[in-house]
């Protein structure tokens, strides 16, 4: 069997030629329908293969409703912008349901920090009816209140949002209930933070979501585009107050969280790698973590044959750190292949290419 982990596709509300939609980040509709196909035809075609989506497939936080960007997200606006999505990107949403409709094929999809409304069950639903056909029900799954997948072997999946304290959520408090005429999404300081700082921003910048640390490129930024770096932090500081104080009582805004996520944002790198094999030192059990989020694809292997994969990113990645500085168009993705059993995986990181195209449309 062979189980393939894609994260961050950041799936938008789409775009067309002549069109520009700086809130898009996915433009590989037909490589990743590619993609699915390839693992659906010989020499494959008789391979049980599962396709976990590992967080952040559909970027819903990015997603507007009527011009808007909300960061009370309850069910029904949480539904809305999903069939955004869904529309905005046919192509895409074809290529999960051809892939279902292929015998012994799983999907299993994992929340991520930008899709927290994947929690509501009618955005399940909604999902579930657009991807999985008559003859193959039950073949989608989430993974929601699961702090982590587990795969045979001791291979274990993380999104990876739950590593930092900006991006952290409570499985047990995902939705705020008390006082409120219905339900909503109890978003951590960092989704706050993209909907109300970067999102309004991002049209000034399209790029400014995609650079990682977003720190090192604000302090670079107040001396190449002083005006416009100091405008994003005013603002940033101004709703950081806001959310982890005035509304602290709605919303998870105790000071021990909050002097975490001050602590983190001083610190320039955030290493999952370091967090991921300590996980394995104390679970000696695990063989391998696959993590997403970070947008940086890795593999590194520690004591024990140990391995931690970061699955990368199907967008654009502007990447600050050495040695990967520069901008990078990677598909990558992890594979988990079981040649000798369920005891024995084999882990590696491979990038998507397929079939070249005639040509390919630019989006920047």
């Amino acid at each position: 069997m062979i189980k393939l982990v894609v994260s961050d596709l950041h799936v938008g509300t789409g775009s067309t030629t002549g069109h520009f939609n700086p809130f898009e980040d996915f433009h590989y509709d037909r490589q990743f329908r590619a993609f699915v196909d390839y693992f659906c035809a010989p020499p494959y075609a008789d391979t049980p293969v599962e396709l976990i989506l590992a967080g952040d497939i559909f970027d819903l936080l990015k997603t507007a409703v009527d011009g808007s960007y909300p960061d009370q997200i309850t069910e029904e606006v949480a539904l809305y912008k999903l069939s955004r999505c869904l529309n905005g990107h046919p192509t895409f949403l074809a290529a999960l349901r051809a892939f279902l409709a292929a015998p012994n094929r799983q999907i299993t999809y994992m929340m991520g920090n930008h899709d927290l409304e994947i929690a509501f069950p009618r955005v399940q639903e909604l999902l579930r009816s657009a991807v999985e056909g008559p003859d193959h029900r039950n073949r989608l799954r989430f993974v929601v209140y699961e702090p982590f997948y587990e795969l045979p072997g001791g291979v274990r999946i993380y999104h990876g949002n739950q590593f930092e304290a900006l991006n952290r959520v409570n499985p047990r408090n995902l939705f705020v209930t008390e006082g409120v005429p219905a339900p909503f999404l109890n978003l951590p300081w960092g989704s706050v933070f993209l909907l109300k700082v970067l999102v309004p921003f991002k049209e000034q910048r399209p790029y400014i979501n995609l650079v990682q640390p977003f720190s090192r490129y604000l302090q670079a930024a107040l001396i190449t585009d002083t005006a416009f770096a100091a405008s994003l932090a005013l603002k940033a500081t101004y709703y950081f107050v806001k959310t982890r104080f005035v509304e602290s009582r709605k919303r998870a805004g105790d000071l021990k969280s909050t002097l975490r996520i001050l602590m983190e944002e001083a610190v320039v790198y955030k290493d999952f790698e370091t967090q991921a094999f300590e996980i394995m030192t104390r679970e000696p059990e695990l063989r391998a973590v696959i993590m997403g989020h970070s947008h940086v694809p890795m593999v590194r292997s520690g004591a024990g044959d140990r391995l931690y994969v970061n699955t990368g990113t199907w967008t654009k990645l502007i990447n600050l750190r050495l040695p990967e500085m520069g901008v990078t168009h990677r598909r990558t993705y992890a594979r988990v292949d079981y040649p000798d059993g369920p005891d024995s995986p084999r882990i590696g990181l491979f990038q998507w290419h397929g079939r070249p195209d005639a040509e390919e449309e630019i989006q920047y």
